[in-house]
């Protein structure tokens, strides 16, 4: 099986579940996404990321409440070996959630769009992450190889 046919799979499987009423619910859509399969897990927040980073960037990720993903992410690049990755979304993270808000609170103010500084297209921080997506797409660090193996190494367990 190709990367790309692992990586579709496991996605097609992370996604099944998922509705319209459970994406408009914060509580419900974050409880589905911590209770999937921890593989299934990595591939869903992982593929999110790097797609909404591709298609519009981190102002894109974290406008559009990916972004209440954004812990969990870190953690599950870092559980890939993604090192690079994760430390871009990390500093992504420090500039969006600068008043440093307790993580259901942030999850909230992202979700109901109300971190004013994503929202209102803040000049500075877009810039800011516009730097990071650079950083981002200039890495080299194939984040589909390393899940790809991380997914690979899941089957042999």
């Amino acid at each position: 099986m190709k990367n790309e046919e692992i990586t579709c799979k496991y996605y097609a499987d992370s996604v099944k579940g998922l509705n319209t009423k459970i994406i408009n619910d914060k509580d419900l859509w974050y409880k589905y996404v911590i209770d999937l399969p921890q593989n299934l897990q990595v591939t869903y927040t992982i593929i999110i990321f790097h797609e909404q980073v591709f298609n519009g960037g981190l102002h894109q990720y974290f406008f559009n409440s990916y972004g209440q993903f954004a812990y969990l992410t870190i953690e599950n690049l870092k559980l890939i070996k993604a090192s690079k990755a994760a430390k871009i979304l990390k500093k992504a993270l420090e500039l969006v959630n600068i008043e440093q808000y307790d993580i259901d609170e942030f999850r909230t103010r992202i979700f109901n769009r109300r971190l004013d500084k994503i929202t209102d297209f803040d000049d500075e921080l877009f810039d800011s992450l516009e730097k990071l997506d650079d950083e981002y797409y200039d890495l080299d660090e194939d984040l589909e190889q390393l899940l790809v193996d991380y997914l690979k190494n899941h089957l042999k367990n």
